[in-house]
């Protein structure tokens, strides 16, 4: 409804003032470059990794902080140029034209600088499907003074499904200003009047595709005092193998991690360098020599574990389609592990592999988990525990008063001339305390929700009776598995000593009171949460010290 009651007419001069308010659009493109890059698919790890063949265009780095190696990586993956911003101003980086939507979530920045956060990138104030608008930019490329976009995981996603062998043009533009505007609502730098904005075109191929499987296997490795190795019936994916006389050239070879190539790896940069990282710190601090762990990319020819060079260039390590890096444990390396007394029982991370591209050191850098976790124990006096279904090493369930128990099955297994004196089992994990009674804590991943559950070990005695105990997380909760219902399997012919196994199972009920209702707030509550933990075994001999 219009209301015509109150209509007035002014008539006089009127003034009108012509002002710009736009930054001056690029009529051509700053710099224009090409590039190709190797995309990694890690489903280990569930990560993604670039490496670019050529530092510029910049084209390269990782979707998240590695797990391991983080000293050795400066920054997280990113495109864009050289080309700098005006200092300490407000960024837009966006793409125009693009198949790839929902390319950054800011600018990159490095960890070397206190003003680079633990993300890895100074945030946007707004993204949409083209880009990141509104980020407070630096003065260098270590704090976000360059044209750099930090790519977000849609960007990833895209080049994961991009084509090998297929180019993408991207338009990159950027706009830097210390004019204010509000990006949230929409505003934008190319807008205000002292804006300056600038565009470059990177043309990048998609040279191959490697994709990192997780065979979700686990091998025993029991060595004897002399550094030969024996391999239990669970090891199908490792191999007695000798490829000499010396002891640096037999041992046992494990494939240890899976992978699909699509392209081909003979013309990667001789740049691309693969390695494995072993942590020698959790093997009480051995000294390895170069030969004493040897690794094959798949195309049959041994090389140094850990050698950075040229030589171990993926060009000259790996296959195309389905391949196998296999690692050669050598007898050298056992003797070094017993003498140390060492073990990788229960350890996790213990070797681990890298990808470094040297031509891009501040993003290059990728070390990540193997698909397979090996146990190496003493023959003599030595004590393991595994999962007895491997594919079982995670279980979900739903609380309820009818709800059915989260079960997991394990085998333990000693090895000695004689069994154990004792052998105990307990449950290691977070833990929490209701009403004097001890709980494994289960949280939300935002931490909001706190629950407590119940958990139980049990296992079969040797009088054929089933001897169940609560644990709830308590460390010094332990059970006595001693006289447990052992089955017996000799060494050798010999029988100069033996395996000793049997099945312990831990149980988390579903239908505890305690669990329907949060820690804090006493509540009832509804969501999602979850915990990590260890079964921790310990067998001792009298008489032997180890």
């Amino acid at each position: 409804m219009i209301n015509y009651k109150a209509l007035f007419l002014a008539v006089g001069t009127v003034c009108i003032q012509h002002l710009s308010y736009a930054a001056t659009p690029p009529t051509k493109y700053d710099t224009e470059g090409n590039n190709t890059f190797v995309f990694f698919e890690n489903n280990i790890d569930k990560e993604y990794f670039i490496a670019a063949e050529k530092l510029n265009p910049r084209f390269t780095g990782n979707n998240v902080w590695t797990k391991y190696g983080k000293n050795k990586q400066d920054s997280l993956g990113y495109m864009g140029t050289d080309t700098g911003l005006i200092n300490n101003a407000n960024v837009d980086l966006w793409l125009e034209n693009s198949a790839m939507l929902y390319p950054f979530q800011g600018i990159r920045c490095r960890t070397n600088n206190a003003a680079c956060p633990s993300t890895g990138f100074l945030p946007a104030v707004s993204v949409d499907q083209y880009g990141a608008y509104g980020i407070k930019g630096g003065s260098s490329s270590a704090n976000g003074g360059i044209a750099r976009g930090s790519f977000a995981m849609p960007a990833y996603e895209f080049l994961k499904n991009q084509i090998v062998g297929t180019m993408v043009s991207y338009d990159f533009n950027y706009c830097s200003t210390r004019d204010s505007y509000d990006a949230a609502k929409g505003e934008r730098c190319k807008d205000t009047p002292n804006g300056r904005w600038g565009k470059a075109k990177l043309n990048v191929t998609k040279k191959a595709d490697i994709t990192l499987l997780d065979t979700n296997a686990f091998t025993e490795i029991w060595v004897s005092t002399d550094g030969t190795p024996t391999l239990r019936p669970n090891s199908q994916y490792c191999e007695d193998l000798i490829l000499g006389s010396s002891d640096n050239q037999q041992g046992v070879a494990c494939k240890m991690l899976q992978y699909n190539i699509e392209g081909t790896p003979s013309t990667f940069s001789s740049d691309l360098r693969f390695y494995m990282v072993v942590d020698t710190a959790l093997l009480n601090n051995i000294s390895l020599a170069a030969r004493d762990i040897q690794i094959d990319g798949g195309n049959g020819v041994w090389k140094r574990f850990n050698y950075t060079g040229t030589d171990n260039s993926m060009n000259g390590m790996f296959v195309t389609g389905d391949g196998f890096v296999r690692v050669l444990f050598t007898k050298a390396f056992f003797k070094k592990m017993l003498n140390a007394q060492a073990t990788t029982g229960g350890q996790r991370g213990v070797f681990t592999f890298a990808v470094n591209n040297t031509e891009t050191p501040q993003s290059g850098y990728y070390q990540f988990s193997s698909g397979i976790d090996i146990d190496i124990i003493p023959r003599e006096y030595g004590i393991s525990i595994r999962h007895k279904d491997l594919s079982q090493d995670v279980k979900s369930g739903k609380i309820g008063d009818n709800e059915q128990d989260i079960v997991f099955n394990y085998i333990v297994t000693q090895s000695a001339p004689r069994k154990a004196d004792t052998v105990t089992a307990s449950v290691i994990g977070e833990s929490t305390t209701v009403k004097s009674m001890r709980y494994c804590l289960f949280k939300s991943n935002d931490n909001s929700l706190n629950v407590a559950i119940p958990a139980y070990l049990s296992y079969t005695h040797e009088t054929g009776n089933i001897v169940e105990q609560y644990s709830g997380c308590n460390a010094s909760a332990t059970l006595d598995l001693t006289h447990a219902a052992w089955t017996v399997e000799p060494w050798d012919t010999q029988q100069s000593g033996y395996f000793y196994s049997t099945d312990l199972k831990l149980r988390f009920p579903m239908n505890d009171r305690v669990s329907q209702f949060t820690i804090d707030k006493g509540v009832d509550w509804l969501g999602s949460v979850h915990a990590e933990g260890d079964v921790k075994v310990e067998a001792k001999w009298i008489g032997v010290n180890r």
